[in-house]
C-alpha cells in the first residue's frame, strides 16, 4: 500500500526516525479519521524534529515550517504517536516555532500553510475534519500540556473559521 500524504507536503526522514523494534506509528486498526490535531514543536529548529523523536516516543504525520513548508513524516493511513487516545482517529501536524518559550510564536507564514494543509485534508476526505489543539484532544488537557502553546492557541477561532471558508 502506496503512503497517503498530502500533495502538498514533501516526505522529510519519512518513517525513518525510530529505532530498530519500536513503532513510532501503527496501524489505525480501521479507524476513520475525523481529527486534526494542531501542535507546536517547542522548538525553532525545523529539522531537527526526527531527531528528538529518536529520543522520545512521539511522531506526528506532518510538520510546517517557520517559511511555511510543509513536511510529511508518517503517512496519513497510520497512526502517530502525538496525541494519547486521540491519535487512533487523528492527523497530528507540528508547527515550528519562531521564537523561544515562553512565547513560542509560529509565523503568518506557517499558519497560512497550516489552513492550507487542513483544507486539502478535508477535500481529500470529502468532509470538514474537526480541528483541536493537542491540549484539548481526548486523554489530554492543559494540566498534562501547553501544546499548542501560547501562539496557537489564541489563534485556533482564526484557524478553524479560515479552514471552513470556501
Amino acid at each position: 500500500m502506496e503512503p497517503v500524504i498530502s500533495p502538498l507536503a514533501t516526505p522529510y526522514e519519512f518513517e525513518s526516525f525510530a529505532n530498530p523494534g519500536d513503532e513510532r506509528w501503527s496501524s489505525r486498526d480501521g479507524k476513520e479519521i475525523t481529527t486534526v490535531v494542531i501542535h507546536h514543536m517547542a522548538m525553532t529548529n525545523y529539522d531537527g524534529v526526527p531527531e528528538v523523536w529518536r529520543e522520545r516516543e512521539a511522531s506526528a504525520h506532518y510538520g510546517i515550517g517557520p517559511k511555511g513548508e510543509i513536511r510529511a513524516y508518517v503517512g496519513e493511513e497510520k497512526k502517530a504517536w502525538h496525541a494519547r487516545a486521540a491519535n487512533g482517529y487523528s492527523i497530528g501536524i507540528e508547527n515550528c516555532d519562531i521564537t523561544k518559550e515562553p512565547d513560542w510564536e509560529v509565523s503568518d507564514e506557517t499558519v497560512d500553510s497550516l489552513v492550507k494543509l487542513i483544507k486539502d485534508i478535508n477535500q481529500r476526505y470529502g468532509r470538514k475534519m474537526e480541528i483541536v489543539g493537542h491540549q484539548c484532544a481526548e486523554g489530554n488537557s492543559s494540566a498534562t500540556t501547553q501544546c499548542p502553546g501560547p501562539s496557537l492557541i489564541p489563534r485556533l477561532p482564526e484557524i478553524i473559521k479560515r479552514v471552513n471558508e470556501e
